[in-house]
């Protein structure tokens, strides 16, 4: 893609910063950094003025000069060293400030609505969300404001001393074999020209550059995930004994990363071929166009060396794509992954709106009554996974689905709105409060009592209706521990946290509950006192749980059975 085009793309998402809430600040941040960037620019403008007095009064001998010389280099060190840190201080803060909008932005159009979960399923660039957010928008943000500064100020820059360069471009203007040229601020020409050249070049051997870049970056992240996935998993890899396949599998990704660090070892190579010599050649080219100028006797020291010092600033502001290629390499390929989530996301929401419109609808309804008409699921590529039901449940009605429960819990998933590939229509009863517990509830890292009452603010329940859901849901022992913060998932055995999702479901008493092999890991008397705390506590409630029979066993007064028949997938009530 163009450029401009991923430039254009960025701004869209990442612009409206500068129109958000605290836009004025934004903007008074912004005001300043251009007017601090301006000052900037004077310090170069003084240092060239000042070369030229010191080296005519080298030339001279002037040794009273050189105390008046020295205060005035001092006053300019004494600015420069204010307006550097100014301007360090309110470009960090925009910095920040955009990344944490932008952050935002991301993570919640990410983390809204089950795109999270439904992003798996779909193709798309979207791999890898906790770097694309934590990462790429870092560096999106962070470089974007960096090389928008670099380019003002050499913009600049380039304002400022192609003037001083014009005017030092005194007639005769060209000196060949003795004979004088006219060619009005020739100097600016020969500049331009030779910055031409370099960026020319340099943008041509980058191009390999921003696709190294991009490769490395992706195979950064994709080693990162692997080894957050192995610490999420720990306990299941050592059960299996499984550290050698996950070593085997590190090393795959880092060879990944290496031969993407290669490569763009590769591209740096042929861009410092040409950069090393280009500098080298940058230090003495204005000396070497000026020296004719100086030995016939036609300019001073001074002026030979404020010519040479305004030629290397104006090659430098002309020079921006050489010096930021790699920075904007980098800012490329993390737009690029920033973008590919973004867009996903977008994708996304644009399917479900293309299906509220046709497919698969869910309604409310004014009956207290669940009731799926004409609903079949399909599989994300389209493919029909269970046929056409027409069903029906009430308070009270308590629904054990056996059977391929796999592709029954994707019923439960398109009841959640976490499933949009299917037909049909699911009429849910108007004020309803849904509650769905998969086969492990999740936990956040913290304190006890703020797990159970997830998503619940600890303040919703009190201590002692929290201790009395633990002790009836099997874990008494846990009560003291309410304080505590820790990593539960990972603490807690697998029945442990069965048992306190079915503690978290007393703390919300809701009337419309849907459950996925919650009893699995339970033995067999734990499974009997969950199903007789259902039966107990909720035997007003609409219940509908989808797992095996000899783990819910003693559960329901309805049952269906999840059946192949023919390609298809079939609900037959027993």
């Amino acid at each position: 893609m163009e450029w401009w085009l991923v430039i254009r793309r960025f701004w869209r998402v990442a612009g409206p910063y500068w129109r958000s809430e605290h836009c004025w600040l934004v903007r008074f941040q912004t005001m300043a950094l251009v007017a601090l960037t301006g000052a900037q620019i004077g310090i170069p403008v003084a240092i060239n003025q000042w070369i030229l007095n010191l080296f005519n009064a080298l030339e001279r001998r002037a040794m009273e000069q050189l105390s008046y010389l020295l205060g005035f280099l001092l006053l300019i060190m004494l600015a420069n060293v204010t307006i550097v840190n100014l301007h360090l201080r309110v470009k960090r803060r925009l910095q920040i400030g955009w990344r944490e909008w932008l952050t935002e932005k991301i993570s919640d159009e990410w983390m809204a609505d089950g795109k999270h979960y439904l992003l798996t399923f779909i193709p798309g660039a979207h791999d890898n969300p906790d770097g694309r957010i934590a990462e790429d928008v870092h560096n999106a943000t962070e470089y974007a404001i960096d090389l928008a500064h670099t380019l003002l100020y050499d913009v600049l820059l380039l304002v400022s001393f192609t003037q001083i360069l014009w005017s030092l471009s005194a007639p005769p203007y060209l000196i060949f074999d003795n004979v004088g040229i006219d060619l009005p601020g020739y100097l600016v020409w020969i500049a331009a020209l030779y910055a031409g050249i370099g960026t020319v070049v340099a943008l041509t051997l980058g191009r390999f550059l921003v696709r190294s870049v991009d490769r490395r970056q992706t195979a950064e992240a994709d080693y990162r995930f692997g080894l957050v996935h192995a610490r999420e998993n720990a306990l299941r890899i050592a059960l299996a004994k499984g550290e050698a396949n996950e070593r085997q599998n590190f090393r795959r990704l880092f060879g990944s990363v290496r031969q993407a660090w290669d490569g763009v070892t590769a591209a740096l190579a042929h861009m410092f071929y040409f950069s090393s010599s280009w500098s080298v050649l940058s230090q003495v080219f204005p000396t070497l166009i000026m020296a004719p100028r100086y030995m016939l006797g036609l300019i001073s020291l001074g002026a030979l060396m404020q010519t040479a010092q305004a030629f290397q600033q104006t090659v430098a502001a002309l020079s921006w794509a050489i010096d930021n290629l790699g920075k904007f390499a980098d800012w490329r390929a993390s737009v690029e992954r920033m973008m590919g989530l973004h867009e996903s996301a977008g994708r996304l929401d644009a399917q479900r709106r293309a299906r509220a419109d046709g497919a698969l609808q869910i309604v409310a309804s004014d009956k207290p009554v669940l009731t799926l008409r004409d609903f079949s699921t399909q599989t994300a590529d389209g493919t029909v996974e269970i046929a056409t039901i027409n069903a029906e449940i009430r308070p009270g009605d308590h629904l054990l689905v056996t059977g391929e429960t796999g592709p029954a819990a994707n019923i439960m998933k398109a009841v959640a709105g976490l499933w949009p590939w299917g037909t049909g229509r699911i009429e849910i009863p108007a004020g309803a409060e849904l509650y769905f517990m998969p086969p492990r509830p999740y936990m956040p890292a913290g304190r006890l009592r703020d797990v159970l009452c997830y998503p619940l603010p600890r303040s919703a329940r009190g201590e002692a209706e929290v201790a009395a859901a633990l002790r009836e849901a099997g874990l008494p022992h846990l009560v003291d521990r309410l304080e505590e913060s820790a990593k539960w998932d990972q603490v807690l055995t697998a029945d442990a946290q069965q048992r306190l999702g079915f503690a978290r479901l007393l703390l919300h008493r809701p009337s419309w509950i849907f459950l996925e092999d919650a009893t699995e890991a339970l033995d067999v008397e734990g499974q009997r006192d969950m199903v007789r705390l259902l039966n107990r506590e909720f035997s007003q409630a609409a219940i509908v749980a989808i797992g095996h029979l000899d783990t819910l066993s003693g559960f329901g007064n309805r049952r269906v059975d999840v059946v192949r028949e023919g390609g298809a997938l079939a609900l037959r009530e027993i």
